[in-house]
């Protein structure tokens, strides 16, 4: 059995900045040596993967419920079927990954960062289970919770370092 990963979610309403903010936090947690596994949330969007004519999306295109690549420096799977969050932290831990972040999926039950773009963004803090923290576009005050500016990005590694040493995340299904 692989050894569990922290997990941590970052959750906003559209573009409230998430990926970016993660695009950002990124390069500091994996020179800590924190190995990272992402998962987006594609609320409903239908992503595609892979480019029209190629061999893998012929594979797909024919039917095929599995498809995957490697090559000498990357590996990527397509299944053709979604899978709950909870399995896909699963597959992080096979891949060894240390740290999962989460992209969105405001409904499940992990510990979240909380990205308020605009005031009445506020709102999702009463939506959302297991906020840790806040991460705000404007000033911000929460009588619980830390709160960290948008443009705070060592603040926020710090505590993601701290949070990961912690284990804060680990078995918080």
């Amino acid at each position: 059995m692989a050894k569990q990963p922290v997990v941590l979610q970052l959750v906003g309403y559209s573009d409230s900045g998430k990926t970016t903010l993660l695009t950002r936090l990124i390069p500091g947690i994996e020179q800590a040596g924190i190995r990272v596994g992402i998962v987006k949330h594609d609320g409903g969007h239908d992503f595609e993967w892979d480019q029209p004519g190629k061999d893998t999306w012929k594979y797909r295109e024919a039917g095929a419920s599995l498809v995957a690549i490697t090559s000498r420096t990357k590996t990527a799977m397509l299944e053709q079927r979604p899978l709950a969050l909870s399995e896909l932290i699963d597959r992080m831990a096979m891949a060894q990954a240390d740290l999962v972040l989460v992209e969105g999926f405001k409904r499940e039950s992990y510990p979240k960062l909380v990205l308020l773009r605009r005031p009445e963004d506020q709102e999702l803090l009463s939506l959302v289970t297991a906020p840790v923290a806040i991460i705000s576009w404007e000033a911000f005050a929460h009588p619980v919770l830390p709160v960290f500016s948008i443009n705070d990005t060592d603040g926020i590694l710090h505590f993601i370092r701290k949070y990961y040493e912690d284990g804060w995340g680990k078995g918080a299904r």
